[in-house]
């Protein structure tokens, strides 16, 4: 059975919501919640409860986080076996403050154990990787670490750019990218273009496509999915979306498109598909619910009106 391996970060998310002001110095009431995230870890997440055999090649703290962490990734479906537990580092943690807004007001986040995923342990993932797998890589990890897993792959990779400000750590290796999948903000900080019309964005996708993207979807947030090929520049736009928690979109896209593309699908339908499957997140928070399969998202697709617009 041919499989998913996710090269990334499994996080610890710490986030408190004042009910009032924040008052700075001083302890503010609110409401603190503590959940399992990281990229690596919730794009790996969409895979297995859409039934594929996934990989999550990530480094665990031995810690009390760290092992509740592991169980859980397990516990979901993830085959964690080739993942690095690490006795002298804690778990990566990100810790967010919102206002009474729910506005993030600053955040922290401490990955250093991703320092963990080095050669030794890439090598043998590597090693049971096969050409027809697929290989996904967030922008947590390091430079190096990114460009010695694309260099060395020996099956397509994909790469999620995580942030803006991480985005360029992908740009040396997007020679070696099948599937690259940014948002908006995080391809204009690579390519210095703003999408505000079909100009701007079949100039974005031909800039991904130049520097050796075989296929590039950008997020587009409520105007829809750019899908770039060498055969093909679309604009998917769809019904407006009834947002109930925006938390998971994008790492949901991810993992549904190449689960689908795994199975062979083409990428129009792909995107089509896993376009569906972010709006059910959003929509119905079926990440937490646990309720995102293929029967949802068939049925999502029915209600999205999806029209597409060759660019």
């Amino acid at each position: 059975m041919n499989k998913i391996c996710v090269f990334g970060g499994a996080n610890v998310d710490i986030c408190g919501a004042s009910m009032e002001a924040l008052r700075n110095y001083d302890s503010n009431p609110g409401m603190i919640e503590i959940r399992f995230g990281g990229v690596g870890r919730n794009i790996a997440q969409i895979c297995a409860m859409l039934k594929q055999h996934v990989q999550l090649i990530t480094c665990f703290s031995s810690d009390a986080y760290g092992t509740q962490l592991k169980k859980d990734c397990e516990a979901l479906g993830m085959d964690c076996s080739m993942a690095r537990v690490v006795d002298d580092l804690p778990s990566s943690i990100y810790l967010a403050i919102l206002d009474e807004n729910r506005d993030m007001k600053i955040a922290m986040s401490d990955m250093r154990i991703l320092r963990n995923l080095d050669h030794t342990v890439i090598d043998r993932a590597m090693a049971e990787i096969h050409r027809d797998d697929w290989i996904i890589l967030d922008a947590n990890l390091s430079e190096d670490t990114l460009q010695y897993i694309a260099e060395h792959a020996p099956c397509p990779v994909a790469a999620d750019p995580v942030s803006a400000s991480k985005a360029k750590r992908l740009l040396p290796i997007l020679k070696h990218l099948s599937v690259f999948k940014p948002n908006q903000y995080e391809a204009q900080e690579l390519t210095g273009i703003w999408i505000k019309d079909d100009h701007t964005a079949r100039d974005s996708l031909n800039w991904f496509e130049e520097h050796g993207v075989k296929e590039t979807v950008i997020s587009m947030a409520d105007r829809g999915i750019l899908l770039g090929t060498s055969s093909q520049k679309i604009w998917l736009t769809h019904r407006t979306i009834r947002l109930d928690n925006a938390t998971g979109g994008g790492d949901t896209f991810m993992g549904a498109y190449l689960s689908e593309r795994l199975k062979k699908i083409e990428p129009l339908p792909a995107a089509v598909y896993a376009a569906s499957a972010a709006v059910a997140v959003i929509e119905q928070n079926a990440i937490r619910k646990k309720t995102l399969n293929d029967e949802l998202i068939q049925s999502q697709i029915a209600d999205m009106i999806i029209k597409e617009r060759k660019l």
